[in-house]
């Protein structure tokens, strides 16, 4: 199995910072009265689809009775966050949502203390702390004293993003046992599965199917393009990273994203930078650098672990 160098790693989660920015404005393309939930089941189950023939020439089919359950529990947890977040934006707004998932590194570095525990976790805290104040100030950009989050809105996207935080460390954990041996590719395809399933059946019990009706063929051609860059190539350069650079580094480069939307708004739309965009600028870019700066210092222990485990990132 052919391994993910350290730079290829960041330079693929670079990347990845880059599709997710530009996702959004490609997501607002899309019916908004089509039910987001199964739309995204749809997304998932076709990324799944068009991994498919690779699973099959990988030999990634053959499946225990442990590694099913690894792959359901991790369908689960993107099932949930999907949801939970979709659900909480019907009571709150969309800055709301963001300046919550600001925590969501945070958190992860809290479960990969518990699940894969390192000597460099101390490194990376406060380095994602002075990224994630960065990430806050330009999230908080637009906000009114009238758009404060519901505690309803709260708790339940508060579920999903503990969902979403345990995604990339128990992967890992599972990847070292369970599902160890397991590639990039297998890894992108039955984790997809199981989450469009777990989403589209809910859409089933919920009624959300029905407004599948309302499908033109525009958002059809959206819907292909998110499934392929926003969700597909996305989460395969998420599992080609984990491993290679520690979990809670890796969902970090969110905060690029958020810097991504930020410059796009000034270079390209002729926005004004304000102040506070400034400063949360300049604290999301020194906090992923000195975040950087440490991952390459902890990458020798990292990789010994690896090798130790059995387990390289990569196809």
């Amino acid at each position: 199995m052919k391994s993910t160098g350290f730079a290829g790693a960041h330079f693929g989660m670079l990347f990845w910072a880059l599709l997710i920015a530009a996702s959004f404005s490609a997501a607002a393309q899309v019916n908004p009265t089509i039910d987001p939930i199964l739309l995204t089941g749809l997304r998932l189950l076709f990324c799944a689809l068009v991994f498919l023939p690779l699973v099959l020439f990988k030999g990634d089919t053959v499946m225990t009775v442990q590694g099913l359950f690894g792959h359901a529990a991790l369908g689960m947890l993107l099932a949930l966050y999907f949801g939970s977040l979709f659900e909480a934006l019907r009571y709150t707004s969309a800055v709301n949502t963001g300046t919550m998932f600001t925590l969501v590194p945070l958190l992860t570095l809290l479960f990969e203390a518990f699940l894969i525990p390192d000597s460099s976790l101390k490194q990376r805290v406060l380095p994602m702390l002075v990224a994630a104040a960065g990430a806050v100030m330009l999230v908080l950009k637009g906000t009114g004293p009238g758009e404060l989050p519901s505690l309803y809105a709260i708790s339940v996207y508060g579920v999903g993003c503990l969902a979403m935080a345990l995604y990339s460390p128990l992967s890992q954990r599972l990847k070292a046992s369970s599902l160890k041996g397991r590639g990039t590719v297998g890894m992108t395809f039955w984790n997809m599965l199981f989450g469009a399933l777990f989403l589209l059946a809910f859409c089933g019990f919920s009624g959300g199917w029905r407004s599948a009706s309302l499908l033109s063929a525009s958002d059809l051609w959206w819907l292909i393009y998110l499934a392929l860059f926003a969700t597909l190539a996305t989460f395969w350069l998420l599992h080609r990273a984990i491993g290679v650079i520690a979990p809670s580094s890796v969902i970090s480069y969110i905060y690029l994203s958020t810097l991504f939307i930020t410059l796009f708004h000034w270079f390209w739309l002729r926005q004004s930078p304000r102040a506070l965009e400034i400063i949360g600028a300049l604290l999301v870019g020194v906090g992923m650098l000195a975040l950087l700066i440490s991952s390459r210092s902890a990458m020798p222990a990292q990789q010994s672990a690896l090798k130790a485990s059995g387990h390289v990132s990569g196809d």
